[in-house]
């Protein structure tokens, strides 16, 4: 297991890197942390209680995914991963704003309603999402692997996962998944 998601943003001393833990009940993440060490910041959520962030002063707010179903997407990818899928995912989307950053702040962007779709195409494991996976389900959003289907945690000896869509609903995960599979 890695104690840390976003080892090159570590190395990189940008500040991007988390701590995730995550509880999983019949293979799905039903509660996740997300803490950022740099600046105090934590996202938490689970199916009962919903999704919460706090900042460094202990302020504690509700967070919910954005109701953006339209043009421009706002998109969030990785900063350190760059991919050839994900440039031609963006040839097809056409109006779109991106924001790059690392670890699984990607996932509490998607959450707090900062961003509206987070396309993966590229290795993770599955202790790098679990945590934002349960995170952004509590705050009404959608995980799908890139076949459809939902993530499913601990049932195969390795512990990589699918590329998969994060997403504010399930609107912007099927026109990202047509886009992907259908090549329109």
């Amino acid at each position: 297991m890695d104690p840390l998601d976003g080892t090159k943003e570590f190395i990189k001393r940008n500040g991007e890197f988390t701590v995730n833990i995550a509880l999983i009940e019949n293979n799905t993440p039903i509660f996740g942390v997300i803490h950022l060490p740099v600046t105090s910041e934590t996202y938490w959520g689970s199916q009962v209680n919903g999704s919460f962030y706090s900042s460094g002063n202990n302020d504690v707010k509700e967070i919910r995914v954005s109701e953006n179903h339209q043009n421009p997407i706002r998109l969030v990818a990785s900063r350190s991963h760059p991919s050839e899928m994900l440039n031609s995912l963006l040839k097809k989307i056409v109006d779109y704003e991106i924001i790059e950053v690392g670890s699984s702040i990607k996932f509490c962007h998607i959450a707090s309603g900062q961003a509206d779709c987070y396309p993966r195409f590229g290795p993770t494991s599955e202790w790098d999402t679990a945590a934002g996976e349960a995170i952004v389900s509590s705050a009404g959003g959608h995980v799908v692997a890139a076949s459809g289907n939902s993530m499913k945690y601990n049932v195969k000896e390795e512990y990589l996962n699918p590329n998969f869509i994060v997403s504010n609903g399930k609107i912007i995960s099927e026109r990202i998944l047509s886009l992907i599979n259908t090549g329109k």
